[in-house]
């Protein structure tokens, strides 16, 4: 078990690093984007770009990034809490009483 919460660990490293990168990525496009359009000369303050449009992409690779981390981290707190309750339950006698509830968050 302890090999399955490294590997969702390692994962969960994984998609928070690729997250920030497109975080960083877009957080930098509309900086220059700001740069050449400054949001009292926009009409549409909110408009993110065409579909197809480099605007588009990078926002929706970072949505597509922040999904993959929401759902890593969902993963690796049920590996956490799977390997809470087998250690409670080999501490309980092997009475197969975890004595736990999954965490809180």
């Amino acid at each position: 078990m302890r090999t399955e919460l490294t590997t969702r660990r390692r994962v969960l490293r994984l998609t928070y690093g690729r997250y920030v990168e497109a975080d960083r990525a877009w957080r930098r496009a509309i900086y220059e984007m700001r740069l050449w359009f400054p949001p009292s000369g926009r009409p549409n303050r909110d408009a993110m770009g065409n579909p197809g449009s480099e605007m588009r992409r990078l926002y929706e690779t970072r949505a597509r990034a922040l999904v993959l981390f929401e759902a890593a981290h969902v993963k690796f707190d049920t590996a956490r809490d799977r390997l809470d309750m087998r250690g409670a339950a080999g501490l309980a006698g092997g009475r197969g009483d975890a004595g736990g509830q999954p965490r809180a968050h």
